[in-house]
Order: C-alpha cells, then structure tokens, then sequence
C-alpha cells in the first residue's frame, strides 16, 4: 500500500511541474542558395589574383556566358577580392548589350527585300584586249530582280528577274586553313553572271559572301553550291 501511495505522489508531482526540462532547439537555418554565376564569378577571381590584366578577363567574359544578371552577393565576392568597380562594370554591361541584342528579333531577308552592293565588278564575257576584264559598278536587289549597273557604260547594265535565276554559287579558292571564296556566280538557262569584291585580288570578299547569304535566305529552294578552285 505504501509503495502505491509513493507512486501516486510521485505523478502528481510531475504533472503538476508541467515544465518540460528539455532544452530549446534552434530553429533549422534554411542554406543560401549559390548565386547561378558562382563559377564564373570563381573564374574572375582567380585570373585578378593571377595578376592578368582587365583587358585580359574583359576579354575572358566575352567568351562566356552569363547564366543571369550578377546579383549583390556576386558584386561583394568580387569587391572583397579586389576586382575594380570598372571591370564589374564592363561584366554588367556586357550582360545588358547581350540581354539587349536577345530580345530584338532577326530578319530573314525575303525577296521583297531591297538591297544594293557598292563596290563590285562583274566578270566581262565579251572580247577584252589590253583592258581589266572585270567591270566596276554597282548591284542592286529590288522587286524580285537584281538589277547591275556598270560604272562607266551603261550599255552594260543588266536586269534580272529572280525568277529565271535557277543556281547560285560561290566560287573558293583551295587554301591550307580554309576555302576563301571570292566570286558570287548566277546563272539562268543560257547566261552566266559573275561577281566579286573590286578589291579582290587583296584578298576582299565581304559582299560576295553576303550576296550568297542573301540569295541563301531569300530563296531557300534555288540550288545553290560551293565550288572550290585551285586559283583565281
């Protein structure tokens, strides 16, 4: 009977305390998420410390790419590291021109396009005697037609509707490292025209390249080529 009582007492005892004598636990801290630049923001700090150059990592970040806009916590890393305000600067406006150029939508060039090519030659067919056989003068793409005129004698211009062009191509010379393509070539069932840089014996080829691209993009179906050539 006694050993009951004890017991008996002994609960009371506690339920009347009501306190537990556990310790508080502290609440769980949820870990900061990394920052979706880390690795870059990792890269930079590693070519400052290494003592290269702000050209040098300028140059660095132009070849990577930022996953989104450096956040506050990246600026500070890179402060504390000792990287000037000016290269953090360029990474951020950097990322601003390439948000920038995203969001402006490319065109493809139709055929109700208009374009004009200054400083061409085209290729004369005819009998040439102690004269360039190449003719200056200027190509023009409007109303579905290219349109050539000649620099000196308009008895030499041309018009022709895109619509009887069936190939282009252009024309590379074989070279170790890579083709240069130098001559833009269009040809219809009997004619054949052809067109280069004026200054292509220097090696210019820009407006035939881009001539191939247009025509590329503005008449996907038109059989077009690249024939390679072991000279000019």
């Amino acid at each position: 009977m006694k050993i009951l009582v004890v017991a008996f007492a002994l609960v009371a005892a506690t339920s009347a305390g009501g306190r537990s004598t556990a310790e508080p636990q502290e609440p769980v801290s949820t870990p900061v998420a990394a920052s979706a630049n880390s690795a870059l923001v990792e890269d930079i700090i590693k070519l400052w410390k290494a003592n290269l150059s702000e050209e040098f990592i300028d140059k660095y970040m132009a070849r990577s790419d930022l996953a989104r806009d450096l956040t506050a916590e990246d600026v500070v890393r890179l402060r504390n590291a000792g990287v000037p305000e000016t290269l953090i600067t360029s990474i951020t406006r950097r990322r601003e021109e390439a948000s920038a150029a995203a969001s402006v939508p490319k065109m493809t060039p139709g055929p109700r396009d208009s374009r004009r090519w200054d400083g061409l030659t085209r290729r004369n067919s005819g009998l040439v005697l102690l004269k360039d056989r190449w003719d200056a003068g200027v190509l023009e793409f409007k109303d579905e037609s290219l349109r050539w005129m000649d620099s000196r004698d308009a008895g030499k211009n041309v018009l022709l509707p895109a619509v009887q062009v069936t190939e282009h191509q252009l024309t590379c010379l074989k070279k170790s490292g890579g083709n240069e393509c130098f001559e833009w070539v269009v040809k219809t069932r009997s004619e054949e025209y052809r067109f280069r840089d004026v200054g292509w014996r220097q090696g210019e080829n820009a407006k035939v390249e881009e001539l191939f691209e247009f025509f590329n993009s503005a008449y996907p179906n038109l059989i077009s080529s690249r024939r390679p050539v072991d000279e000019k």
